[in-house]
């Protein structure tokens, strides 16, 4: 059928999605304890090598640390500045992505064939040589102090960490946020001892992605067997328990016209046999434009421009969160209508239409996160990141969505959405009467 034949009015069958055939990577496990994951894939002269440590903010004992140890690598090494870092990088067509997480720190290093030896070898160079200058730290300090007090006069903001304090407690590492003042005290030596400890080979993983070949894997690889990566002593990974107390909690912004909300609770971590099922009901909850929630507050409502709910994957746990903006009027009326939402799919099963709907529309979305060699190098990253590489993972995701009935939906609803046991967020002008401030 050719496209001027094709009958727009009438919408087409879904052809379900049963199996999804995942890159099977090349795994390397070096001397060292570097686990590397090749994805020789893309027709494009360009590669990605990112490098994950088990570095996030949770193992730092100062604020601020984890974030400076990864963000400032590539601001000077034991052989070249800041600058000619930057003019070498912009002149190889090369780019590199710091990033980091409650759980993981990771840089990302964009490069094209070209001049791939070159490129790798500044980076290789970023990576294993940094020093962490003291004109570029107080520099990173000041923008990041300004950066803060900006973030901290939005509601979002101090939603979110109000969220993450009264879920987890302001002493747990999920449930704590640096502070302006943090900023005055972080020093070099912090950086170093925790880059020293934390940024390690048994710690790490290496992913390289694109058009690469043998010669250019084992060139990479060189660079990351420098003795500077062997781990001395353990290092300490538990996560401390933590108990909810504050269910209802307020924070006070002046003068704001929005309120924002946070609404959640704590899931199991994400190799639990019900989170593919929950990754479902979440979906129909909030996890998409024609859902539940954004059919009633957007469209029926008309109390905000979006709403969704999501799912957080934590190392151990995982976290549930509906987040909106609302009018500040109708904030108490928004946390009524999401529990309403939560209360039927406790008691109504889900029609065969709406479920078919989701099916489609997941299964969809499961195929783009594998389109492309750095969309399937991401997800390999993330199976690594939560699932300690179970590929079948995947597999068992498609199986549920594909086979999951409106009657076990029903049950998990039953058994996770429970909204007395939601911890619900909000900030804004109007104060809420219940609500802790």
């Amino acid at each position: 059928m050719t496209s001027h034949n094709i009958d727009r009015t009438v919408q087409p069958q879904r052809v379900a999605v049963s199996s999804i055939k995942i890159p099977t990577p090349d795994i390397i496990d070096l001397d060292n304890g570097f686990k590397v994951l090749v994805i020789n894939a893309g027709s494009q002269d360009l590669a990605r090598v990112e490098v994950i440590f088990r570095a996030g903010t949770r193992y730092q004992p100062k604020s601020l640390v984890a974030n400076a140890a990864i963000s400032l690598l590539s601001e000077g090494t034991t052989s070249r500045t800041s600058q000619q870092i930057a003019e070498e990088l912009d002149f190889y067509g090369s780019f590199l992505e710091p990033s980091f997480s409650r759980d993981f720190a990771s840089v990302t290093f964009y490069t094209i064939g070209k001049h791939f030896y070159r490129s790798l070898d500044v980076f290789a160079d970023i990576i294993t040589n940094p020093t962490y200058p003291q004109h570029e730290l107080e520099l990173f300090c000041k923008k990041g102090k300004q950066s803060l007090l900006v973030d901290l006069e939005k509601v979002s903001t101090l939603s979110r960490q109000r969220f993450f304090t009264a879920l987890f407690g302001s002493n747990h590492p999920y449930g704590s946020f640096a502070i302006p003042n943090d900023y005055d005290g972080l020093t070099k030596t912090d950086i170093s001892q925790f880059r020293n400890r934390y940024h390690k080979a048994s710690n790490g993983l290496i992913v390289i992605a694109g058009k690469v070949d043998a010669k250019q894997v084992d060139f990479i690889l060189k660079g990351f067997t420098n003795p500077i990566f062997e781990q001395c002593g353990e290092i300490e990974l538990g996560l401390p328990s933590f108990n909810t107390t504050d269910y209802r909690v307020f924070s006070y912004k002046k003068d704001a016209v929005q309120a924002a909300l946070r609404i959640g609770r704590v899931l199991p971590k994400r190799n639990h046999p019900d989170m593919p099922g929950l990754v479902v009901l979440n979906t129909i909850l909030g996890g998409y434009f024609g859902s539940r929630l954004m059919r009633n507050i957007r469209e029926e409502k008309g109390y905000t421009y979006g709403i969704s709910s999501f799912i957080i994957p934590m190392a151990e746990l995982s976290v549930l969160v509906v987040s909106t903006e609302v009018g500040s009027a109708f904030a108490e009326n928004t946390v009524d209508e999401v529990f309403k939402e939560m209360l039927k799919l406790q008691s109504e099963p889900v029609s065969n239409d709406e479920l078919e709907l989701v099916r489609g529309y997941m299964t969809g979305q499961i195929l783009r996160t594998f389109d492309g060699p750095f969309a399937i190098a991401d997800s390999l990253a993330s199976l690594f990141q939560f699932n300690n590489l179970d590929f079948g993972y995947i597999d068992n995701l498609i199986r549920t969505i594909n086979e999951i009935t409106p009657s076990q939906l029903l049950e998990l609803a039953k058994k996770y959405l429970d909204v007395e046991s939601m911890v619900v967020s909000i900030a804004g002008s109007q104060k809420i009467k219940g609500y802790k401030e």
